[in-house]
C-alpha cells in the first residue's frame, strides 16, 4: 500500500540547519513543502536568496507559525536557542513538531536553568520526547507528538559512551568540530580567514551539551572531561573518547549489542570525516586500551546525522514509516 503524501513546513528555514531540512524533504518520497517561513523575508522566491535553489519553485514567507500548522501534517523549528519555547506551546498537541532548538532537550528544568535560562514552560519538558532513535529507542518517538532533537556534540558524544552506560568509571571526550556549527553569522573566532588555519578549544566542560551525554551514559557530570574544539573544515565532527570501566567487560559484544537494529551506525576499523559527510550515518571504532579503558572514534555530518538527519529519520518514525526512508539512500559525499 503506497504512503500518504504529508506536508511539512519549515519555521526559520534560512539559517544552514533549516536549509538542510529542507534539502532532505525535497529528496523524500512522502513529503510535499507546505510552508517555508522567515522573519526576514515576505513571499520572496527562495532562488533569489539562495541561488543554488534557482530551480525550486517555492518561496519563503513570514507566515504565522500557527497558520502554517494548520496546513502541515509535520512542522520543523529551525529557531535559535531560546526562542523556540513559545512556538512548541503554542503547537503541542495539535500538530506533530520536530524541534531542532536546545529548549526542550533536558528533562530537568533546573538542569536547563543551569545551561541555558528559565524555562518557561517546565510543565512540557516531560511532555516532549528526546529524538535520538539509537538510544531513547524507536517506539517512544514513533507514539511522539513533539521531539526534541539532540544537540550535534551531544549526539555523537552519547553514541561513543552508549555501549558502556552504568558501566562508566569516567570518560574523556575529544571532539573537533566543522565552521557550519557555528551558524552562518559571521563573528571573529568562526570568520574563515582565522578557521581556515587554525584549531581551538572552548566551553571546556562547559558545554551545553554535557548534561544530555551524562543522562545516557548514566554518569554524573563530575566523571566526564569534555573538550569541544572548532577545526578548520567546514562540515562534520569528529571525537575521540578515552573511555574508563568499572569491570573487565567484552567491549565489541557489547557495541554489538548495543548497535544491532542501527541502520545508521557503521561500525569500523578507522574513523574519518570524509567517509561520512552529507550523510545520515555515525561511523563509530573501538578498540580495547589498558586493563578496562577503551578508546573510541567516532564521526558524523554535524548538518546531517548532527541535525536535519536525525529530525527527518525522527518524522519517520512519527507518522509509522521506516526510519530509514528518504536517508539511506543520502550517500556521503566522497571526496
Amino acid at each position: 500500500m503506497p504512503h500518504k503524501i504529508i506536508r511539512g513546513s519549515i519555521i526559520g528555514v534560512t539559517g544552514y540547519t533549516g536549509l538542510e531540512v529542507l534539502r532532505l524533504l525535497l529528496a523524500h518520497p512522502h513529503v510535499d513543502i507546505a510552508y517555508l517561513t522567515s522573519r526576514q523575508h515576505e513571499s520572496a522566491p527562495i532562488g533569489d536568496i539562495y541561488p543554488h535553489l534557482a530551480h525550486l519553485d517555492l518561496e519563503i514567507t513570514n507566515t504565522d507559525h500557527i497558520d502554517a500548522a494548520k496546513e502541515s501534517d509535520v512542522v520543523f523549528l529551525c529557531l535559535p536557542h531560546k526562542t523556540a519555547q513559545d512556538v512548541v506551546a503554542d503547537l503541542h498537541g495539535k500538530v506533530k513538531v520536530i524541534d531542532l532548538s536546545a529548549d526542550f532537550r533536558l528533562d530537568d528544568a533546573a538542569t536547563y536553568e543551569r545551561y541555558y535560562q528559565e524555562h518557561k514552560y517546565p510543565e512540557l519538558l516531560q511532555d516532549v520526547v528526546y529524538g535520538l532513535p539509537e538510544i531513547v529507542g524507536t517506539e517512544k518517538i514513533s507514539a511522539a507528538t513533539t521531539v526534541a532533537n539532540p544537540g550535534c556534540f551531544a549526539l555523537l558524544g552519547q553514541m561513543l559512551l552508549h555501549p558502556f552506560a552504568g558501566l562508566i568509571e569516567s570518560a574523556d571526550i575529544f571532539a573537533v568540530t566543522g565552521s557550519s556549527g557555528a551558524g552562518k553569522s559571521p563573528v571573529d573566532g568562526t570568520h574563515h580567514p582565522i578557521r581556515s588555519h587554525n584549531i581551538k578549544s572552548y566551553n571546556i566542560n562547559k558545554h551545553r551539551h554535557i548534561p544530555e551525554i551524562t543522562r545516557a551514559a548514566k554518569i554524573g557530570e563530575g566523571q566526564l572531561n569534555f573538550v569541544p574544539s572548532s577545526g578548520p573544515f567546514v562540515r562534520g565532527i569528529f571525537a575521540n573518547a578515552f573511555i574508563s570501566l568499572t569491570a573487565e567487560i567484552d567491549t565489541i559484544d557489547l557495541v554489538e549489542q548495543a548497535y544491532q537494529d542501527a541502520p545508521f551506525v557503521r561500525l569500523q576499523n578507522e574513523v574519518a570525516l570524509a567517509n561520512i559527510i552529507g550523510s545520515n550515518f555515525v561511523d563509530l571504532s573501538f578498540q580495547v586500551g589498558a586493563e578496562n579503558k577503551v578508546i573510541a572514534q567516532g564521526a558524523i555530518d554535524n548538518l546531517v546525522k548532527g541535525a536535519a538527519g536525525c529530525a527527518v529519520q525522527n518524522m519517520n518514525l512519527m507518522f509509522g514509516w521506516d526510519e530509514t526512508e528518504g536517508l539511506i539512500d543520502l550517500s556521503p559525499v566522497y571526496p
